[in-house]
């Protein structure tokens, strides 16, 4: 589907020949503000010169999602099957080759497949939809992976608005082939996890922070070791794995705690490895204070928001609350690993945001470390919403 060219301002040309896949919405004319999600339109610049086409997005504050920057060009069933074949190949010159049963083989954007995110688990894939504009090609993305990766099954994760910590989404639905079962294991760096592709929200594993846990293993020998907000314990296998003196991990879930020990199990470490307690971060962290209890390391990877019987976090308002909590268990020159991925949270807010909390918390912090995403989470240069990810090491004298 195509329809009359949109003009866009310079300002907005410019960040759009930088290679920034999105026209946000108050950048366009009303009467294309209304227009049916997924329809194909040529983008040009003041002059009327093009600069791509895009694939019209018909909520939310992204109006016009960029799939080429072409003057000339079709969406059709060979462009989306050339696009997950060249992301294939990217991955698998890209990833360790241990580690390619649980990457991600889509990511949206970056190549070249809007609105979208496929990950690989096993022997299935879980595609999430992020957008309506897939819409116009997910039939053919379908076909093309089962092309490329011949997989037992296909699932639909959709994504489209977000959800309170009250509310519940539907479990992912299968798009083509047999049904999973609830246990999938797959591998990342030699250690073994169970995930599940029909879950509601994730599988049971953040592909995204797997240079987040290298970073972790590394700093973990023979450290005492908080892990909060510990959900399956990805985290925490590196550490007991790395030696850790020991392993606390903090939940608000008793069934993540369980999952933990099964990942245990599953990679040939004592399940019973780590202490687990399930509530409020905030409470165990006052708790811990109040017996002087110290740890040289804290991974600290909250949910954007959660609701824990009353006790709400929101992270685009609530790091520096957290940071001063976790101060008081952080044994002097203790390092805290500090996780954000709320993309609406800018790297100067979080900065800030720990240092503010550092400062409450009557501790000196200096950042001496970071990471990001991994390669199979390709971001385009000029795509700043793209690096969503902040994972921040925080020295604390």
């Amino acid at each position: 589907m195509r329809s009359g060219a949109i003009k866009v301002a310079e300002p907005v040309a410019r960040v759009l020949r930088a290679g920034h896949p999105w026209v946000f919405r108050d950048a366009l004319p009303r009467e294309l503000q209304r227009a049916k999600a997924g329809t194909l339109v040529p983008v040009l610049d003041p002059s009327g010169h093009p600069l791509g086409f895009g694939l019209i997005d018909d909520e939310g504050a992204v109006a016009v999602r960029m799939v080429s920057l072409r003057s000339s060009f079709e969406l059709t069933a060979d462009v989306v099957r050339e696009r997950v074949m060249k992301a294939k190949a990217y991955r698998e010159a890209a990833v360790e080759p241990e580690n390619l049963a649980a990457c991600r083989v889509v990511h949206g954007e970056a190549d070249g497949l809007p609105g979208v995110g496929v990950d690989r688990l096993g022997e299935y894939l879980l595609l999430y939809k992020y957008s309506r504009c897939a819409d116009a090609f997910i039939d053919d993305l379908v076909r093309a992976l089962e092309e490329a990766y011949t997989p037992r099954g296909i699932y639909l994760q959709e994504r489209l608005r977000s959800v309170t910590a009250d509310e519940r989404r539907p479990g992912a639905q299968l798009l083509s082939g047999r049904v999973a079962e609830s246990d999938i294991e797959v591998q990342e760096d030699g250690l073994r996890f169970l995930v599940d592709v029909t879950a509601p929200v994730s599988p049971g594993l953040f592909l995204d922070l797997r240079e987040g846990r290298r970073l972790a293993e590394r700093l973990a020998p023979k450290k005492r070791v908080l892990n909060l907000f510990s959900f399956t314990g990805a985290f925490a296998l590196r550490a007991v794995r790395a030696q850790a003196a020991e392993v606390c991990n903090v939940d608000a879930a008793a069934r993540s705690h369980a999952r933990c020990r099964q990942n245990l199990t599953a990679s040939g470490l004592d399940p019973e490895a780590c202490e687990a307690l399930t509530g409020d971060c905030f409470k165990f962290l006052e708790r811990m204070r109040q017996r002087d209890r110290e740890f040289d390391l804290v991974i600290v990877d909250p949910p954007p928001f959660s609701n824990v019987k009353g006790a709400v976090f929101s992270a685009l308002r609530d790091w520096n609350r957290l940071m001063e909590a976790i101060c008081p268990v952080v044994a002097r020159g203790g390092h805290v690993l500090a996780i954000c991925n709320a993309a609406r949270l800018s790297d100067e807010e979080f900065h800030l945001a720990l240092g503010e909390g550092c400062y409450a918390g009557g501790r000196r912090a200096t950042l001496v470390g970071q990471s990001g995403l991994p390669a199979d989470f390709p971001v385009l240069p000029a795509f700043t919403e793209g690096r969503y990810l902040k994972i921040r090491l925080v020295h604390l004298a």
